[in-house]
This record gives C-alpha cells, structure tokens and sequence, in this order.
C-alpha cells in the first residue's frame, strides 16, 4: 500500500482553514468583505462571546440564488474572476474562493440569501464537512451568514484564542478599518447585544470622527498627494498625538487594509524627529494606483501586498505626509481645564453662556491650535509705529480681538550695544516679551500666549544649522591646541574608528593613538568651548539606542544622531538668562528652521495657551 495519500476533503479544508481563519476576527473581516463586493449599502455584525459562539453578518447586497449558494461553499469557486490573467486586475476583496469553505469546515456554518429580483430566498447549513440544502426559505435580499461554534472540531486552535476583551477588540478594529474605506455604506457592530459601533453612512470626515472621535479626528492632517501614478489620500494626527503602538496606523492600498512594513516604515520616516524615539504616528492613508502595479495574491488573507514599482509607493507615502506635515503649524496646545467657579451640574462656568471646547475642538487634553491664516497680518513688534493702549472702558470687549503686537517685555535685560533686532521669517510668528525662571520664553501671537523651552529651541536651531553645513560641506571647525583625550574599551575603539569618517564630515576629527586611546583634534566651531569625550561616550554605550528615526543607512543614521548629540551640548541650557536681543535672535533663528516644531528628540520647544483657554479661565467666557 503506498505511503502517499489524497487526505479526505475535510481534512484539507480545515488546514487550509489555518490560514484564512486565524482567530474570529479574521471571519468578520472575510465575511464583510464578501458584503462590500456584493454591492450591500448596510451590513450588520452580532457577536456573542467575542465570536467564539456565534458570528452573524448580514447585508443587504445582491444576493445569491439556489445555484450560487451550492457553489459558494466549495473551494476555488468564485464570481471574482475566471481567468489567470484576470489576477492582474482585480477590483474586489474576494477572487481566491477559499474564505466561506475554508469557515465552513470549521464552525457550524449556516448561509441563507435572497437574490434580487427573486420571489424567495435560500438556505443551507453545514457541520463537519456534512451539507444539508439549500432549501427554500423566505427573507429580504442579501444575505446573512451565521457562524457558530468557531473551531469546534479543532479544539487545539480554540486554545490559542486570548481572552473575549482582546478578540472583540481585533474583530472592532477589523470591522472599523473596513468601515472607513466605505463612507457610504452603514454598519453596526453588537457584542452580546450591545451596540457598539453604528456607523450611518457619510463623509470620509465624518466617518473618521465616528471611529476615532471628533477630538482626535479634528486635528487630524489631510493628505492628499500625487506622484509617478500614485495618489496618497487620508489624515495624518500632528505630531503630539502620537502612540506608543502601531494600532491606529490604518494603512490602504486600493481601498483594501493591508499589513507592509515598508508603508509604515515610509509613514515614520516623514515624521522624522517630530516624534520621539518609541512612539509612532497616528494615521490613516490610502494608496491608489493601478491594479496591475500591485500583486494582492501573496497570502490567502490577502492582507500582504507587492508593489511593481515599490521605490514609487514609498516615496509617494513619505513625500505626501512630509507635505502634509510642513503645511500645518503644529503648535502643542495646553487646556487649562475648568475655571474655579462652576455652575451646578453645568460643568460650565458660571455666567458662561458657551459649550465648552477643548484647545482642538474635542473632548480635552493637550491638543492642537493651528495658527490662523485669515485676516491681516500684524507686523512684527517695534514696526507698528505708535502703540495706542485704550484706556478703562474702551476698546474691543475680548481679548481675541486685541492687536497680536500691542506689548513691550517686562524684566527683561536690554544689551548695552545697539544692534539690529532680526525679523522672523514666519508670519505671526510668536515675539518674546519675558524670561521665566531663566528657563522659559513668554511670547505672544495672534492665537495667544506662547511659552518657548529655550533649550529645546536652541537645540533644533543647531540641529538644523549643522547638518545643512555638513550637506553643503561648509562646516566650520576649530583646530584645538591641546587636543581632548579619551578612553574606551577594545569594542569601542572598533566602533570608534569606524563612525571616524561620518564624525569629520560633522567637523570633529579623532586621531587612534593605540591602546584604546584617542585624540579628539578638531571639533565644529560652535562646540569650541565643550569636552566632546562625554559626548562620544554616550554614543559608544548606546549605539542601539539612537533617538533619530532609522533612515536604512546605518552611516547616516549615526551622522543625524552625533548632530543631535552635539545640538543638545551646545544649546543654551535651562538657567542660561537672556538679553532682549538673544531671545529676538533664537525666535528668529527658530522661525527659519524647516522643522521648528520639535527638538531633534521629539519635545516640543514652543506650547500654545490659547487666548480662548485664558478667557475661559479667567471667567470671561
């Protein structure tokens, strides 16, 4: 007898099941995919025990008749496609007719539809392998696909399942992703009876700020960006509304969510050092090209993706979200939350005739106040010619309405040498008027009072200044007559002469004098007056560690990190005070960076406190 044998049908449909269904939200995602290809306008999901018990999706689609429901349950059959060629233009979800055969064999499966135009419907049940219809039965158009009893008759997958939170959690976020490249069509999502998602049919941004709030979904970013074919569409958050997970990175290709790392590796990479180190951008994209130019056969999930021409994908995603990113003024906004005085049961304050809002407009916490464009600009302070302060009872009733520009600094140390005062090169960029604590800048704008971290500042100034050296190889050094020792370890010294070549290009040369001893010669003329060795160290201990986002060239990587090394060595540290003209020239400096929004690690340099906010504190609202 041969030791080689066909395995029975139910055998191999359950292990080709391993790879379709891998837990149940994988059945809601197949099933409501079917529901969208069959053109439904609603589609409703019940869940009873995370979908381990019961699975039921129903729509209100085209339907199938007696014939096409037979044919629907068994393997390879499909009304997607009919020929190989037609692989290289798909335009629906389903083509690989594995998903309802692969659920079937392993769940009590029951299918019941209704074609249009057809007096009545049909029904059939399967368990086990055993098929029992279809048979007449009476019901609206569309269908309805009931799951029960998920893994059943393979208890050993039931086992890999996680708790019911976790896996109602993975069928929501399945069923959301789907509802958001489908505005126009409802959805409604019951756990055990309970409505948790209904989704009437919409606008792209009013679906979004359906699934992930008006809050988050207000100061998301629009995206819209055309190149070499490719077109990327969809909302980016501002940087300081970003995770520490990936999981509301929603990604599309041809209006179906995919998995690429290649995606939001681009997506990443955009944001640059406008986020920190761990934390990851919030976004939902759609990539659209031709369905030729992307092979969506590579997983019979259908959630990984190949790109003819993928250099093309991912420059589009990363040049469409770094346009995104400098169209936006991406001010942190500070809620000061409630005034003291609060009005029973009101949550408002006293007197207040308004609703409250949050700094971007949703439901509170640190936000976003983008600057406004509109009206007038203000010029820049000591250039309106005489300030006319109006006197008790006079002038405009709100504060908002007060000229950007009508304030001198305080306590501020004036310079004993007359010099020109430097203009921002930013519209309504914020004027200092104070120093807090040596610490802080107290500066105005059109929005409100800005508070500048003047290390954070000076240090993506510097930042900036010296990479765009470096790339113009114009970075200027200073040769060092008694040159700086340091010590390292026979691993370091490895590493160190290794990252030599990036280090001179930065302007600081070291010299390997054996030993694990090394001369530190020259070092980037804004860095004269610092011991470097500190510096060079924390590279050396930490080389895995770097806070500058990877670019995939490991020289370059270094080369950013060492610049914001040394950014943050030399930048003006808390306690430094500073003269009226100093904070003139770091505002300004500030105002020329491309990104002026982040320090080189990720920390916000400039926070807005909006003159809405200081209103509403101060019971003028």
């Amino acid at each position: 007898m041969s030791k080689i044998q066909l395995l029975p049908s139910t055998v191999a449909d359950q292990i080709a099941a391993g790879e379709v269904v891998e837990r149940p939200s994988s059945v809601v995602k197949e099933l409501v995919e079917n529901a969208l290809d069959a053109g439904a306008t609603r589609v409703e999901v019940d869940l009873e025990q995370a979908g381990k018990r019961l699975i039921r999706v129903s729509d209100d689609g085209e339907g199938m008749g007696p014939e096409d429901l037979a044919l629907s349950i068994k393997r390879h059959a499909t009304s997607k496609i009919r020929r190989s060629e037609d692989l290289q233009d798909l335009r629906s979800f389903g083509f690989r007719g594995e998903a309802l055969p692969s659920i079937a064999s392993v769940s009590k499966f029951r299918l019941s539809s209704r074609a249009r135009g057809s007096a009545e419907g049909a029904g059939l049940r399967t368990e086990g392998g055993e098929v029992s219809g279809p048979s007449p039965e009476g019901r609206a158009v569309g269908s309805t696909v009931e799951v029960r009893e998920l893994f059943f008759n393979t208890p050993a997958r039931l086992k890999f399942l996680k708790n019911d939170a976790t896996e109602a959690g993975r069928a929501q976020s399945e069923l959301s992703q789907l509802s958001l490249a489908h505005p126009g069509v409802a959805f409604q999502l019951r756990q055990d009876g309970r409505t948790v998602l209904d989704l009437p049919a919409a606008a792209g941004a009013e679906r979004l700020a359906g699934l992930w709030g008006s809050s988050l979904a207000g100061a998301a970013l629009p995206v819209d960006h055309r190149e070499a074919g490719v077109a990327v569409q969809g909302w980016v958050a501002p940087p300081q509304l970003s995770r520490g997970n990936r999981a509301l990175q929603w990604l599309y290709v041809n209006q179906r969510p995919v998995e690429h790392r290649g995606l939001g590796f681009q997506l990443s990479q955009a944001y640059g050092s406008l986020i920190p180190h761990g934390r990851h951008p919030v976004a939902a994209l759609f990539v659209t090209l031709e369905p030729g130019a992307v092979d969506v056969n590579v997983h019979p999930a259908k959630r990984e993706v190949r790109f003819r021409q993928e250099s093309a994908v991912m420059d589009a995603i990363r040049h469409g979200v770094t346009e995104a990113l400098r169209n936006a003024d991406l001010f942190k906004g500070m809620d000061l939350g409630q005034a003291a005085t609060f009005s029973s049961g009101s949550g408002e304050p006293s007197g207040s005739g308004e609703p409250s809002r949050a700094a971007w407009g949703g439901g509170g916490h640190l936000g976003l106040n983008s600057l406004s464009d509109a009206g007038p600009k203000r010029p820049a302070w000591g250039q309106g010619g005489v300030i006319n302060i109006p006197a008790a009872g006079e002038g405009p009733g709100s504060l908002l309405d007060r000229e950007v520009n009508s304030a001198v600094p305080s306590h501020v140390q004036a310079s004993p040498w007359a010099m020109n005062l430097p203009q921002a090169s930013k519209p309504d960029w914020p004027v200092p008027l104070a120093q807090l604590h040596k610490t802080y800048l107290l500066c105005q704008d059109s929005q409100g009072l800005v508070v500048v971290d003047q290390h954070a500042a000076h240090e993506r100034v510097l930042y900036e200044r010296h990479l765009k050296a470096w790339a113009g190889r114009a970075v200027r050094t200073q040769h060092l007559l008694l040159p700086q020792r340091m010590n390292v370890s026979p691993a370091q010294a490895v590493q160190l002469n290794q990252w030599a070549p990036q280090l001179a290009e930065l302007g600081l040369e070291v010299q390997d004098v054996g030993g694990g001893l090394f001369f530190v010669s020259s070092l980037p003329e804004f860095l004269k007056q610092l011991q470097v060795a500190p510096l060079l160290l924390d590279l050396l201990e930490h080389p895995d560690g770097f806070s500058q986002p990877a670019s995939g060239d490991p020289a370059e990587d270094f080369r950013r990190e060492a610049a914001a090394q040394l950014a943050c060595k030399a930048a003006i540290k808390a306690n430094d005070p500073l003269t009226w003209e100093a904070m003139q020239q770091l505002m300004a400096d500030l105002s020329a960076c491309e990104i002026p929004w982040s320090c080189p690690h990720g920390r916000p340099p400039l926070v807005r406190i909006s003159l809405f906010e200081l209103e509403k504190h101060f019971l003028r609202r």
